[in-house]
């Protein structure tokens, strides 16, 4: 059903009418998408919809608001293109014609599983959120969160030269990494169209990957005559058979793909073209610089066209692309100051140096030490701000507090609500908690650097 009365499709304040929101200047009510839902239509009796965020050869994607909850949150419709037609009343979707109608229904069950299946993932931090699943109107739809931010493909189309730093590409590539990894090995799902438009950075610089496997709803023994959807320069030559065997290395090469292109702002080849002899990837070391030699090499090997010459898992990749980091950042200046206190332990009369250190053991710090002044609270993380700075998008911007307490001769140390967590001794901390560690514990700042903590008494 659709409201009786306006609202903004893009911020859902009241409207009255307008043709033009006089709040945020919105003017999409009009759908120019024939196979759209209408503006303000409102599903399950909470969801009303607004702009579209975005289509694609199975599904279309819509801002909403819940209005239950009077949250903004993001519908997936299951629109499979070709194989669906809106009826006269502009919200009912149904199969094209009979032939069509066992396939249709075999993707909107598939669609409905996988949602079902990816509402278990919510404990993934960059696995976008899915609230709720549901038939109705003759489809299926899901809900999850919105997103307010902008795609990888945006971000670098916006740095200088149409190429992202290598730090900033790295942290995101390495955070999606982590993130296919937990869902290739928990869920048993493939994304298969990962591309740079396919993951957003939020506001507050949150990575998310979105848009999963929409075209392994319908791929089947049940499909055989639909066309294969993939994005050229992305995918692997196995995705443009019906009958070609795909698995986690099918998403290692589309996110190699990704990373190239991110770091180059040059696409990768078309497999058919590679295939033929008729293109080949362009090494790293021509377009940025001999140093990228080890990472070109790593690069290449994740896109290789046979699939017994690829990487064959994420947790190969990710190893691969951490030993490259290590050579390509340069750690940032450490604080060597050595500061001199008295010990206030009860029945120490004698003065000492106490020098309570960070030992980088892995990550952007390894070999380095940071000496951390005593009775002091200190902070790590990305922003420049922070006592520690540690240059990656996987890294909260204030994304530690830690303190050495000269009396209980221990560290204290908060997690502040960081997205990719902080780990002590292999468990991670609760968030806005004060826990005392003791000297000799190992700290895991998200998955960018492991630091063990140490004193020095002189």
């Amino acid at each position: 059903m659709t409201m009786d009365y306006e609202y903004c499709p893009n911020c859902f304040a009241k409207i009255h009418g307008e043709t033009v929101c006089p709040y945020c200047g919105c003017d999409e009510f009009e759908r120019h998408n024939l196979l759209s839902l209408p503006v303000n239509a409102l599903l399950r009796g909470r969801y009303m919809t607004g702009v579209i965020l975005g289509s694609g050869g199975f599904g279309i994607t819509y801002k909403a608001m819940d209005r239950k909850r009077r949250k903004l949150c993001a519908v997936k419709e299951y629109v499979p293109l070709g194989y669906s037609v809106r009826s006269n009343d502009g919200i009912t979707l149904t199969s094209t014609n009979r032939e069509k109608e066992e396939i249709y229904e075999y993707g909107k069950n598939k669609f409905m599983a996988e949602a079902n299946l990816l509402r278990n993932l919510d404990h993934i931090p960059s696995v976008v959120n899915i609230f709720d699943s549901f038939q109705e109107n003759g489809t299926a739809y899901f809900v999850m969160e919105y997103i307010d931010g902008i795609t990888l493909g945006r971000l670098r189309a916006q740095s200088e030269n149409g190429r992202l730093p290598f730090e900033t590409a790295y942290g995101i590539i390495h955070q999606i990494a982590f993130c296919l990894h937990e869902v290739h090995t928990k869920a048993n799902i493939f994304h298969r169209d990962i591309s740079p438009e396919n993951i957003m950075i939020s506001k507050d610089d949150h990575v998310k990957l979105i848009d999963f496997g929409t075209a392994k709803y319908i791929h089947g023994q049940k499909s055989q005559n639909l066309s294969v959807i993939l994005k050229p320069g992305y995918a692997p030559p196995e995705q443009y058979s019906s009958a070609g065997k795909q698995g986690e290395y099918t998403d290692v090469y589309a996110l190699a793909a990704t990373f190239y292109f991110v770091l180059t702002g040059k696409k990768v080849p078309a497999a058919p073209d590679r295939l033929g002899g008729n293109a080949v990837i362009e090494p790293l070391e021509n377009i940025l610089g001999t140093e990228y030699e080890e990472l070109s090499v790593v690069l290449e090997r994740a896109l290789a066209i046979k699939v017994n010459e690829r990487t064959q898992t994420m947790k190969d990749f990710i190893a691969d692309i951490e030993r490259c980091r290590e050579h390509l950042i340069k750690p940032p200046p450490i604080d060597s100051e050595d500061p001199v206190v008295l010990s206030e332990k009860p029945g120490n009369t004698l003065e000492q140096k106490i020098r309570p250190y960070l030992d980088g053991l892995a990550g952007s710090m390894r070999g380095y030490r940071y000496f951390v002044p005593v009775n002091t609270m200190i902070s790590i993380g990305r922003l420049p701000s922070n006592s520690i700075v540690i240059p990656s998008r996987v890294v909260g911007r204030k994304h530690l507090e830690i303190f050495y307490d000269t009396y209980n001769q221990m560290f204290y140390m908060m997690d502040n609500h960081s997205v990719n967590g902080t780990y002590v001794d292999g468990k991670r901390c609760m968030p806005s908690a004060i826990i005392p560690v003791q000297p000799g514990s190992v700290v895991s700042v998200a998955n960018a650097c492991v630091f063990q903590l140490g004193v020095i008494y002189e």
